[in-house]
């Protein structure tokens, strides 16, 4: 069933070449498929404002009106006892073919069995919907060789049995001849070849009928009307064959080439300035062709071959393998590697590889090239070797600096999983610290809880610098990402201070706010809690006794927003301000009583970064700092 589908497609195709009509190819298809089939067909033809145009087919005009517009329906769907099959091209609903809808029969597998006839109709209906615009300016096929003629292009077709030329005035009138008066067989036209070139264009003829390619193409000499011999090019295809299997009809194209060969013999010439310019070029210039046999070549290399690679210019022309007999043993094998994966994805080639030169010297040469399709599927690459050994000794200590990155990365990775370990058991030793506390049934004597309270306080303290750790290595690790919602500021500005008040009551630090009301950004809210709590924390922690804490919001410039946090504490020094965030510095503070591992600040900073901000400080040894957070408020 599937190959009788497939002749009737074929034929409405066919049908559409010959008659320049895709609706009359397109009822006739539809029919003979219901026949085919056994079963009523439908096609239903859109206009580009998805209203019907015309049906076609052996079921009711009635039944031939979906109930759902078809513009935005790619796929099969069933709807009124029928199966649709939308039929798309470029992007364009044409319309959609239809059928009753038979129990147990799964749309996809039917769809797949009539893919050949849907993609045909599909093109046919496009063919249809454009076919009004091309017949006011002439048939498909004539509007084609009128585009052909305007880029020297002409359409020829052969009847081989009869030697019959069709299309042969347009080759005599690309040469400057009148229209021919009775002389129109390729034998005719076989005169006007240049001698040594017709036997040559004979046989690609030949390798073409006898199926060793795939087209005829050759390129020969004809005589022109003023004498001059013109290059001509020809390519075509045997399209139909005689019930012995003989070639009966052949198409092809041909175009006058000549002044394209005018320009590569121009393009010799520069060629041939190239060599000298070359002699001046401190590296190698280069052309190296690669055979389908696998041979490879030389055919060009500048004069610097011998001070670059030790081997003269003509030894390598005469014998590419003599490079290769410098190369490192080590690298021989990757050098042909590298050549052979660019002529097979025609990908730019590049290689460093060390060469032996006469003198002992070992160097490095990288060399780079484009490929481009040679003659006879060959491959040609253009291109240059240069001495690369300062550069890669440079290359090098980068290299080294790279490596040291990722031990950095390596190392924050090991303090992260480390941190995670550690808060597992820390965590249980603060459960058992705190369960002696409140213990009812077996109370702690005075020192004993005095003990147990400095176990709970210092693991605690461990416990933040844990945390704290984690989340710089997080943030350095590029694990950490945010979830921004809409945030007002003030209620987040009092929900912290609420957390770090009895801290402050503790130190005798006053907590103060100038509210900012309606203030709001789109912000992570849990990260940003976590920036005001650290700042808030410091605030307090290096502050004196009587001391205050100031939190406000305000709009700053366009497009920011402020969060300041001030205090009246020991202040900072120019010095200690550009150290400030370093990961566990915590500069004058390192040898003073007040606890601290020196990694707050710096996740603070990183956060405030991560969330697309910056923080500025400003401070006064002695009487107080002022952090200031700016945030986009978008």
């Amino acid at each position: 069933m599937h190959a009788g589908l497939l002749a009737l497609t074929q034929a409405a195709l066919l049908d559409q070449l010959d008659r320049d009509d895709a609706a009359h190819a397109l009822r006739s298809l539809v029919n003979q498929v219901a026949r085919q089939l056994g079963t009523p067909c439908g096609l239903l033809a859109l206009g580009p404002d998805g209203r019907q145009r015309w049906t076609a087919g052996t079921l009711p005009d009635a039944a031939v009106r979906p109930g759902t517009p078809l513009l935005d329906r790619h796929e099969a769907f069933v709807e009124d006892g029928f199966c649709w099959m939308p039929l798309w091209r470029l992007g364009q609903p044409l319309g959609a073919w239809l059928m009753p809808v038979q129990p147990g029969l799964e749309l996809g597998p039917r769809a797949k069995q009539l893919q050949p006839v849907l993609s045909a109709a599909a093109s046919l209906l496009l063919r249809d919907a454009t076919g009004s615009e091309l017949r006011r300016g002439g048939s498909h096929g004539e509007l084609i060789r009128a585009a052909l003629r305007g880029a020297g292009t002409f359409v020829w077709e052969w009847d081989i049995a009869t030697d019959r030329l069709g299309d042969l005035d347009q080759g005599f009138a690309q040469l400057g001849y009148p229209l021919p008066e009775g002389g129109s067989t390729q034998s005719d036209w076989d005169r006007l070849i240049h001698p040594e070139d017709r036997e040559a264009n004979h046989g690609a003829y030949l390798r073409h009928a006898h199926g060793q390619a795939a087209v005829y193409e050759h390129s020969y000499r004809a005589r022109a009307a003023d004498g001059q011999w013109r290059w001509i090019q020809e390519r075509g295809r045997i399209i139909e064959w005689n019930a012995e299997g003989q070639p009966q009809r052949m198409v092809g194209i041909q175009t006058d080439v000549t002044d394209r060969r005018a320009a590569e013999a121009a393009a010799e010439a520069a060629m041939s300035r190239l060599v000298k310019i070359a002699a001046h070029v401190p590296g190698l210039l280069f052309q190296f062709q690669w055979r389908a046999d696998g041979h490879g070549s030389f055919p060009y290399v500048s004069e610097r071959c011998e001070a670059l690679l030790g081997v003269p210019a003509a030894a390598l022309v005469a014998d590419a393998a003599a490079m290769l007999r410098r190369i490192d043993f080590a690298d021989r094998g990757v050098m042909l590697d590298s050549i052979r994966d660019s002529a097979r994805r025609m990908a730019p080639w590049q290689l460093k590889f060390r060469v032996h030169r006469r003198d002992k010297a070992l160097r490095w040469i990288r060399g780079s090239a484009t490929p481009q399709l040679g003659p006879e599927g060959s491959v040609v690459w253009h291109g240059y070797f240069e001495d690369a050994t300062e550069a890669l000794t440079i290359e090098q200590a980068q290299q080294d600096r790279a490596g040291a990155e990722a031990a950095n990365r390596a190392k924050t990775e090991f303090l992260s999983r480390m941190s995670h370990e550690l808060r597992t058991p820390l965590n249980a030793v603060l459960g058992f610290a705190q369960l002696m506390e409140v213990d009812t049934s077996q109370p702690l004597a005075e020192d004993q809880r005095r003990r147990v309270g400095l176990i709970r306080e210092s693991g605690e303290h461990l416990l933040a610098m844990i945390n704290d750790l984690l989340d710089l290595t997080s943030i350095e690790a590029g694990r950490v990402t945010l979830q921004p919602e809409p945030v007002l500021l003030d209620p987040l500005i009092e929900d912290c201070l609420a957390m770090v008040r009895a801290g402050a009551q503790r130190d005798d630090v006053s907590l103060l706010h100038d509210p900012a009301t309606g203030l709001g950004l789109h912000a992570d809210r849990k990260r940003l809690r976590q920036v005001l709590l650290n700042l808030l924390s410091n605030a307090i922690k290096y502050n004196r006794r009587g001391g205050q804490v100031r939190v406000q919001a305000a709009a700053r410039e366009a497009g920011w927003l402020l969060l300041e946090v001030r205090d009246t504490g020991v202040g900072l020094t120019e010095t200690e301000i550009a150290q400030l965030f370093q990961p566990f510095n915590r500069l004058s503070q390192a040898r003073s009583t007040i606890e601290g591992s020196g990694i707050g600040l710096a996740v603070t900073h990183a956060l405030v970064a991560l969330m697309g901000g910056r923080i500025e400080v400003q401070s006064t040894p002695g009487r107080g700092s002022s952090f200031s957070v700016l945030l986009p408020d978008a």
